[in-house]
């Protein structure tokens, strides 16, 4: 799993991600109408099983109060795995770890089949928990970070390709966290195109990420070429290996 295309779940256009060369979508479910986006994503998530594309749910952070509501509906579906926005390192993953349980139950589902793709580098809070994901679950397929998410809550502009400290730092801190889990490392979905954005999907694969999230088809396309194909697998132990 190289590019990672994130698609809002309840746009027209997440139909088309489905046809993109990216190895899985993350289907959002950010927006304004919580219902809206939650049917739109049990819809894409039957299509991308029909076509054996592989479909992520990115759904909203623990502290938001919504996630609850998401894993209810999207669970039904049956996604492969689920993409936890804003991380507080092992407590949170652990506790999405057992509302999925929760759902594999009641949706019939193997226990331990729905993986957890944890964005763990989103606020200082969660730089000083990164070292705890490494004893957090079995369940775990990968750590990502929301650059824009931090620099936010640090007032940092990120415009150009020289990032600030504190973010080239939680870059690297996040890598190393990954590596300490056993789980790939995916860096964080960025604007840009052409030559600008291929140097930073080369930066990403030196450095030691084994992919990226992408905002459109044409990046996924440019992140594979970037990085090199491996053979993983998204599911998740068996409940002996737990």
């Amino acid at each position: 799993m190289r590019s990672i295309l994130v698609v809002p779940a309840a746009r027209p256009s997440a139909r088309g991600a489905l046809a993109s060369e990216a190895d899985a979508i993350a289907l959002d479910l950010a927006g304004d109408d919580d219902d809206e986006a939650r049917r739109a994503a049990i819809e894409l998530l039957g299509l991308a099983q029909a076509i054996g594309k592989t479909a992520l749910v990115m759904i909203r952070p623990l502290a938001s109060g919504r996630a609850d509501a998401d894993l209810d509906a999207v669970m039904t579906a049956k996604p492969r795995a689920i993409v936890l926005p804003d991380a507080i390192g092992g407590r949170d993953v652990q506790h999405l770890g057992a509302k999925l349980a929760v759902r594999e139950a009641e949706n019939d589902l193997p226990d331990g089949s729905t993986g957890i793709l944890a964005l763990a580098a989103d606020s200082p809070a969660a730089i000083f928990e990164l070292g705890a994901l490494a004893r957090a679950t079995r369940r775990l397929i990968g750590i990502g970070r929301d650059e824009r998410r931090l620099a936010q809550s640090l007032g940092l502009a990120i415009g150009g390709e020289e990032k600030p400290e504190p973010l080239r730092v939680a870059r690297g801190l996040a890598i190393l966290a990954a590596g300490a889990a056993g789980a790939p490392a995916f860096d964080s979905a960025e604007p840009g195109e052409g030559e600008a954005f291929a140097r930073a999907c080369a930066r990403a694969a030196r450095d030691g990420f084994s992919g990226k999230f992408a905002l459109t088809p044409d990046q996924a396309r440019a992140i594979n070429a970037a990085f090199p194909a491996r053979a993983c697998s998204l599911n998740a132990r068996s409940p002996n290996e737990l």
